[in-house]
């Protein structure tokens, strides 16, 4: 074999294997290096891996970022002027004061003006100035630290919308599906959540107190320190939910499914548990003064007896 066919073969193998670490699982994975550069030169990158990355300030206008993730990126001050995000994972990304005039948003909808650090399409502008918006498709809307009170978005569709600190105290969202959304913050107080999907949502400190939540879904959401005191959550399904240190006192969870919820350090104070299953339940530390466990399936999988009152007796 000639020297010349060997550096031939040796430079085709390191080709193909570039080609091939640069995708993984129909991915494109971006290089770090020069990623900015190459970026505002190209202005593609379809199905792109861009998480955690720094493009603040990066002029990203007409970009193809359909299915890109961007969760967690810094886009600050950048410009997406008639980028197009359709189906982009954009969850927990910076985009204080990032240009989206314009541009196609994750569900499809256009960026009208104005959308500077939040994407306003017609169905959040008609949220925003008439708090109306029952079975709208808000999927990814950017809606954080916005005071939305007694909003009726009634089967909305919020799947990963950002609802950091977003005040939706009396609000009506019945059958709205909010799943992965982000709500850590969130203002829920005496709101309407009947049958709401929250399936896999970040509900951390949120505050859903006097909330009804009856047949909610809210499987493996994770709700740390959420404070829950006298809301009506029967019949729910919180089915490997984070409830670590949840303020639960007063709250009505007859027959709700808690199986491998973790209720670690949670007051349960003067809670109803009736008919609950708790089959493979943490609940370490967890503060049972005065619950009513009448009827309630315990963690060991036994049900607790009748006279089940702050204690589980088998």
């Amino acid at each position: 074999m000639s020297s010349r066919f060997k550096k031939a073969l040796i430079s085709v193998t390191i080709s193909i294997l570039l080609v091939a670490t640069m995708f993984f699982g129909g991915r494109l994975l971006v290089a770090p290096t020069g990623l900015r550069e190459r970026l505002e030169a190209s202005r593609q990158c379809r199905l792109c891996d861009l998480s955690g990355a720094d493009l603040s300030g990066a002029d990203l206008s007409d970009a193809d970022l359909v299915g890109t993730v961007l969760a967690g990126t810094d886009l600050t001050g950048a410009s997406l002027v008639q980028a197009n995000l359709t189906n982009a994972d954009t969850r927990r990304a910076h985009l204080e004061g990032a240009d989206l005039t314009a541009a196609t948003w994750v569900n499809g909808k256009t960026c009208g003006p104005g959308s500077i650090g939040r994407c306003r399409t017609a169905e959040t502008m008609a949220l925003i100035d008439a708090r109306q918006c029952a079975g709208c498709n808000l999927k990814a809307g950017t809606l954080a630290g916005l005071d939305l009170s007694g909003a009726m978005l009634k089967g909305a569709d919020l799947t990963r919308a950002d609802l950091s600190h977003t005040r939706l105290s009396l609000a009506d969202l019945t059958r709205a599906n909010l799943t992965r959304a982000i709500a850590a913050g969130a203002d829920f107080t005496d709101s309407l959540l009947l049958a709401t999907d929250f399936t896999e949502a970040d509900l951390t400190n949120g505050d859903l107190s006097s909330a009804y939540l009856r047949q909610a879904l809210l499987v493996h959401a994770t709700m740390r320190n959420a404070r829950m005191e006298s809301a009506d959550c029967r019949e729910a399904v919180l089915l490997g939910t984070d409830l670590t240190g949840a303020h639960l006192r007063g709250a009505d969870l007859g027959k709700t499914n808690l199986k491998m919820a973790d209720l670690s350090g949670a007051n349960l104070t003067d809670a109803n548990l009736s008919g609950a299953n708790l089959v493979g339940a943490a609940v370490d530390d967890a503060i049972l003064t005065d619950a009513y466990l009448a009827g309630a399936v315990w963690f060991n999988g036994k049900r607790c007896g009748r006279l089940s009152i702050g204690a589980c007796r088998q």
